[in-house]
């Protein structure tokens, strides 16, 4: 004999607990949601200065006309100039550098604020020993008209980025170069040798990825085919939750095709149709896993025969910013800083 009672009892006992496993899934649903739409939205504010009005003080704003061939370009994304351009000794000294040994190249240092330059900015002045150093403004909307990136930066897409001012780096660089041709540089590579004499040439950071730190295309067929698959494999994969997705890959992914290779140790100019592809000693001597070593003097002499032939060194900002270097100790980094920018690294006081 059936007991109804009971199997009704059952029957609504089962219908709530999976309505309860609806409702929290439901809930968990929507948490996660809101949680993206917070990590999103909070990171917003990061770049509000690049829809901000250029005003009537701002720096002067980058006019194609005055890009020569073979420039070096380096980019500002942060908004961190409220009170006026300004710079760290770090990007002093790499911008420094850059100038020092290529005394026949125009030097740019591109901002995406508009902002306009401090009287009291000590580091923005001494640039004025330097004839071919240019500081500029560019517009972040406008600078991309006419190229492709431009349906891209107009849907504001690099605002979900959990990497804003980061994701918009390696955008500039790419556009940059598709634009005008030369060599972009991260502002915390030191340079050690001139550029002067070389084209169409990046690095390798590692056995698996090239670097975006340093890129040189020119407008010639090959830079043009290296500057034109990087610029549409941004625009086509971009992924706003990776990232290194968008830099380092875009250049990897681009050499891996141009190259006909998937292993970038085996990318020589030969294989990739004169293109350059550097090893990790010409500017990532140091990798990012190992970075304390140059600021390690336990290691200085070690580390300094390692850097002899490198044409610059990278030193990993985003892991070293917050170590310091003491002046006058034998940390790598400060050896090479005090050699190859020394203006910048002599209005250090105590720690650079």
């Amino acid at each position: 004999m059936f007991c109804w009672p009971y199997l009704k009892r059952n029957m609504i006992f089962r219908i709530i607990f999976l309505l309860l496993i609806s409702i929290v899934i439901v809930y968990n649903l929507n948490f996660l949601s809101s949680i993206d739409q917070f990590l999103n939205s909070s990171q917003k504010h990061l770049i509000s200065c690049y829809f901000e009005e250029k005003q009537d003080n701002s720096l002067l704003e980058l006019n194609p006309e005055e890009v020569t061939k073979n420039s070096i370009f380096f980019v500002e994304t942060s908004c961190n100039h409220k009170k006026g351009i300004n710079l760290s000794l770090r990007q002093g000294c790499a911008i420094e550098s850059a100038a020092n040994l290529n005394p026949n190249l125009n030097i740019f240092v591109l901002f995406v604020a508009p902002s306009f330059i401090s009287d009291e900015s000590e580091i923005i002045n001494r640039f004025k020993m330097y004839s071919n150093v240019n500081l500029r403004y560019i517009n972040f909307v406008k600078y991309s008209h006419n190229t492709p990136l431009q349906d891209f930066v107009a849907s504001n897409t690099i605002s979900t980025s959990q990497w804003p001012v980061s994701h918009t780096s390696d955008l500039l660089r790419f556009l940059t170069l598709w634009k005008f041709g030369g060599t972009y540089l991260d502002l915390d590579v030191v340079l050690m040798k001139s550029l002067e004499g070389l084209s169409n040439f990046a690095s390798i950071e590692s056995n698996t990825s090239v670097a975006s730190l340093v890129l040189n295309f020119d407008v010639d067929e090959i830079g043009r085919t290296v500057s034109n698959t990087s610029i549409n494999d941004f625009a086509s994969n971009y992924q706003a939750n990776d990232w290194g997705y968008n830099g380092p890959g875009v250049i990897t992914r681009t050499l891996e095709k141009i190259c006909n290779t998937n292993l970038v140790t085996d990318m020589n100019k030969q294989k990739c149709k004169g293109f350059m592809v550097f090893g990790t000693e010409a500017f990532c001597p140091i990798s990012w896993t190992d970075w304390r070593l140059y600021f390690d003097t336990n290691t200085s002499d070690e580390v300094m025969v390692k850097l002899k032939d490198s044409i610059g060194i990278h030193v990993w900002n985003l892991h070293s910013k917050h170590t310091a270097i003491n002046i006058g100790s034998k940390q790598p980094y400060g050896l090479v800083a005090e050699k190859y920018c020394p203006i910048i690294f002599s209005m250090a006081k105590s720690v650079f």
